[in-house]
Order: C-alpha cells, then structure tokens, then sequence
C-alpha cells in the first residue's frame, strides 16, 4: 500500500500559504535552508522539485592495502569499490610488490579511472567521467551490438573458423560497460537530481539494470561456448546441427532486442512463449549426442563433457533472452 504524507495548509500573510516539508526528502536532495525549490503548477496537483542546479558534492575517497591478500580477492576490493561510487582509489603495496602491473590492468579496465599517481608505494586512481554525461541506452546499444558480434563469432566456431582472441577482447569490452552502467544507475538511485538530468524514472533505472545484467550473462555465455568448442573435437556432422541451433537463438535474441528499444510487447510475448521451443532444440541435440556415442570404447570423455557445457550455455542464453522479454512485458 502506498502511504500518503498529507501536510496541513497554513497562512502566510495576506497572500501566501505554507506547508512544511518531509524531513527525508529535504535530506535525500542535501537541501538546507535557503535552497530554492522548483514549482510546477499542474492544475490539481503541485510539483515540487528541487532546483535542477547541481551541486559540489564531496568526492569519495577509499584506501585499499594489498597486504597478505591475493590478487582475486583485490580485484573483488577495486571493482566493489569503483560500482560504489568512490572518485578516488588508493593503492597501498610494499616496495617489493610483484603485481603492481596486474593492479594496473584491473584499474585500467574500469571505465573512467585513471592512474593519476604511482610511486614505489603507492598507486592513485581517479575517476574522470562526468555521470550527467553518460546515457545509459547508449551503454546498453554498445553493449548489444558487442553480445551480437561475440555471438556471431561464436557461431564460426561451429564451422570451424574460430577466433577466440577476438571474443575474449569483446568480453573484456562488455565488462567494462557493465561496470560503467552499474555505476552511472547506482548514482541515479542514490540522487534524484543525477535522475532527473538523465531523464529516467526509478522504474527505468530497474529495468536498465536488468537488462545489463541479461546482456552481460549473454556475453559471459557465448565466450565459453567458444572456449568449450575450440578445445573439443566434434563430429562434422554434429557441429553443422549445433550451428542451426545456435543461430536460431541468436535470431531471437536481435527480435527481442528489437522488442526493447520500440517497446514490442508482442514481439516481446512472442519470444517469451517460443523460449521453450528452443530449450527443446538444444535438448534434442545432446540426447541425440549421447545416443550416437554409446557403446563407442575410443569417445573421448572430454569431447562429451565439453559438448554438454556447450549446450548448457545454449540453454542458459536462450533463457536470458527469455528474461529480456519479460522485463519489456513489464513496461508500462
């Protein structure tokens, strides 16, 4: 149940009336006495906005010592860091540091961060982005227009014209806009004014995230369908019907994208109810695959383990398609 302040109406003066203000919304706009409030008449309703003029807020600032801690669990401490919102990251290390270049790597790959400052010591990174510049539909074309490419690389891998290099590039792009995304809508959450200048409402800022996530899963996916296919050695046969598969979800996947960005509910409908359809393809294939390969002594055990994760992460991208569609369903 949605609850509802009601204020009571004062008089001011001859020509004035008053009404006091929640303590929690003054609060979550950093507004203090003398500040100017907007006021929009909306004929039976009134507007109140705080002034679109943005202040100086105080930049966040985070210390991280590497000190008896692995690499991962640093790297888990920076990028937690970064989607947290911190402007500036210090690094603090011994003088016979041996990964100070692997710091600089995750550092450089967090959009926005720049390694301002680096001594024996110590490193400074801060972030130089400009969150009312950022738009978050253009973060999410980038990053569908990279998951397209990784999935069409990955279907190469199926006629044996892999390029892993390349996919493994797109990930590490796909991350650094999910990271940036996540960041931007973490901002947008936390001050109604970064909101307002992006022009997006708070159930926009959690469709968004949702479908950053979907994109990101999608991308992880088709990286590991690649890796599974270039070291399993499969049947010519067998990879020609993972091919039509494969480029069956991959066609679902640019009609649901299409479904998001001109809000196709029907389109969106349609690719959810034909999910199973595709769960079913990929079913078939690996039953079809462990049919063929009894009573063979010489099968390679890895070649079959690899063949099932492939069409695992088949399965795991068509449900993220799936997932994408319902998130447009709930658009209003």
């Amino acid at each position: 149940m949605v609850k509802i302040d009601v204020r009571k109406l004062i008089s001011f003066g001859k020509g004035s009336y008053i009404i006091s203000m929640p303590k929690s919304w003054v609060e979550k706009n950093s507004l203090k006495k003398g500040d100017l409030i907007a006021v929009n008449d909306g004929g039976s309703e009134l507007v109140l906005s705080a002034n679109n003029q943005e202040k100086i807020t105080d930049s966040r600032e985070i210390t991280i010592d590497t000190k008896s801690k692995y690499l991962d669990f640093l790297k888990a401490e920076i990028v937690s860091s970064y989607l947290n919102c911190y402007d500036t990251i210090n690094i603090l290390f011994d003088s016979s540091y041996k990964d100070v270049p692997k710091i600089k790597d995750i550092l450089r790959n967090l959009s926005g961060l720049e390694i301002m400052e680096q001594t024996s010591t110590r490193i400074v990174a801060k972030n130089l982005i400009n969150i009312n510049e950022i738009s978050i539909k253009n973060i999410i074309r980038r990053m569908d227009t990279i998951a397209r490419a990784m999935m069409e690389d990955a279907i190469l891998c199926c006629r044996g014209q892999c390029s892993y290099e390349n996919i493994h590039h797109r990930d590490a792009d796909m991350n650094r806009l999910y990271f940036l995304g996540y960041r931007v809508i973490k901002n947008a959450m936390k001050n109604p004014r970064i909101a307002k200048s992006l022009g997006i409402e708070t159930w926009q800022l959690h469709s968004d995230t949702l479908i950053l996530i979907r994109l990101e899963k999608i991308a992880d996916r088709q990286k590991r369908i690649a890796r599974y296919l270039i070291n399993a050695n499969l049947k010519r046969e067998l990879m020609e019907e993972l091919d039509s598969v494969h480029t069956n979800i991959s066609e679902a996947y640019k009609e649901v994208m299409k479904s998001y960005y001109i809000h196709d509910k029907n389109l969106a409908f349609k690719i959810e109810v034909t999910n199973k359809e595709r769960a079913e393809s990929c079913n078939k294939l690996l039953e079809k695959c462990t049919l063929v390969k009894k009573g063979r002594e010489n099968d390679n055990m890895q070649n079959n383990v690899a063949f099932a994760q492939i069409i695992e992460n088949l399965k795991a991208t068509a449900t993220e398609i799936k997932n994408i569609a319902r998130t447009v369903l709930c658009y209003e």
